[in-house]
């Protein structure tokens, strides 16, 4: 039986995934605009201090000579920018990786960086492994103005730690360092968990979500794995399944995602993490204080700095350069380091579904977007008609079935968008970022 539901957002999804087609410019300027009021900015620092098996981006290889050549070329771009959009109120700086953690000691001086060049009043976020974080690095981190951090926990399993994503670390460690963050005192504590992994069932999800609750954190973000072709845990995967084709061994040996156990596992997440005083802050993403928190592409308009950092500047989708040295080189000659570029091209279509992965759209919106794209209506009677969203006054709210539908609609968007930048970068010819495989 045909899925009309799934086939109508799948549609949609398509639209949005192909509305991004990257190109190069010529002079790099040329592709941002000449005015903003306000923004984010998106810091990527791009060093690993080991290889995640399913990152769709990975890092460089830290070293401390390295990680001061980055700093040096970023507190630049940041005078660029300021130079650009001088009177720009920065809202928020969200450090993402890589593995930020590692710059513990120079995060302060590229807050400070950012407050001599901007007017800034806002949170300072930042992702962290959570191998990282003994008593001296938390200190280093609160008193550079962290006060905000994003934990990338996965899985408390420790099976599926070790054997999938090349992390040796054991539940007990992740839980003593969760309530050594807590007694940090940051203003917000969110962890990152996945979902849809390798033999995970619904009883090993539930356990890493009663854990996760148990911490006491204000946020739990939860994410499909999303297996992209050139990550290694794909590799893996595709090997394993090959190997037990040849061998006629039973299907159990091998692994493959069905949206159907996928959109199970979500809604399982979603009431179980309800049911624990935790709101929707996205599809993705729940929180005991939603307005406290944004993830790092969230923000409506966002300055990405740093190798491989992306930023969303009105319907212009930007990406730097790829590593440390073509960024650094770059902005030693006065250049912004702007690698490829999009204009998004169904632009209103695509603030829809960046207002829906909130779980709710204003009526206002909706009446604003439809001005510039007629068919915008269209679509949210249909999605009334199949009992996707509901009228709260004056808003619009996904249901739970559109919420699960749309966590499949946002991995297709998210992946495909993902591997268009991995091409993008691949084109540029240098060395692969990551060459070594330690495990944490």
């Amino acid at each position: 039986m045909v899925d009309l539901t799934f086939r109508m957002i799948d549609r949609m999804a398509e639209r949005v995934a192909s509305s991004v087609s990257f190109s190069f410019p010529g002079q790099p300027e040329e592709v941002l605009p000449d005015h903003i009021d306000h923004a984010g900015l998106n810091i990527r620092v791009p060093f690993c201090a080991f290889r995640c098996t399913y990152c769709a981006l990975p890092g460089e290889r830290f070293s401390a000579k390295s990680a001061d050549h980055f700093v040096s070329a970023l507190n630049k771009e940041i005078e660029l920018y300021a130079a650009r959009y001088e009177r720009a109120k920065i809202e928020r700086i969200y450090l993402s990786g890589g593995t930020p953690s590692l710059l513990y000691e120079s995060i302060g001086g590229i807050v400070d960086e950012v407050k001599k060049h901007f007017e800034f009043k806002g949170p300072v976020s930042m992702e962290a492994s959570p191998v990282d974080l003994d008593d001296h690095v938390l200190d280093g981190l609160r008193s550079g103005g962290v006060n905000q951090l994003s934990i990338g926990i996965q899985t408390f399993n420790e099976e599926i730690l070790s054997r999938y994503l090349n992390r040796k670390v054991t539940q007990a460690d992740l839980i003593e360092t969760l309530k050594r963050v807590r007694e940090s005192k940051f203003d917000y504590i969110n962890i990152d968990l996945m979902f849809s992994l390798p033999f995970q069932t619904k009883e090993s999800l539930l356990h890493d979500l009663e854990i996760a609750v148990s911490t006491g954190v204000d946020g739990i973000s939860t994410y499909p794995l999303m297996l992209l072709p050139y990550t290694p845990l794909a590799s893996k995967i595709l090997l394993n399944q090959n190997r037990a084709q040849k061998a006629h061994i039973s299907s159990l040996h091998g692994f493959s995602q069905n949206p159907a156990t996928e959109m199970d596992q979500y809604l399982l997440i979603l009431s179980f993490l309800r049911q624990h005083g935790y709101q929707i802050r996205t599809i993705w993403s729940f929180s005991k204080a939603p307005e406290k928190y944004e993830g790092p592409y969230e923000h409506s308009n966002f300055i990405g700095m740093g190798p491989r950092a992306w930023g969303m500047l009105g319907n212009r989708f930007t990406l730097n350069m790829p590593s440390v040295l073509p960024y650094a080189d770059a902005i030693a000659g006065g250049k912004f380091p702007i690698f490829a570029f999009s204009a998004v091209r169904d632009y209103p279509l695509a603030r829809f579904a960046r207002k829906l992965y909130h779980g709710k759209i204003t009526v206002d919106e909706i009446e604003m977007i439809n001005e510039q794209d007629q068919g915008i209506k269209r679509y949210l009677l249909m999605m009334k008609l199949l009992g996707l969203i509901k009228r709260k006054r004056d808003y619009y709210e996904l249901t739970d079935k559109a919420l699960a539908y749309g966590s499949c609609a946002t991995k297709k968007i998210a992946s495909a968008t993902l591997i268009k930048i991995n091409e993008v970068f691949a084109s540029f010819d240098q060395p692969k970022t990551m060459t070594f495989s330690p495990t944490a």
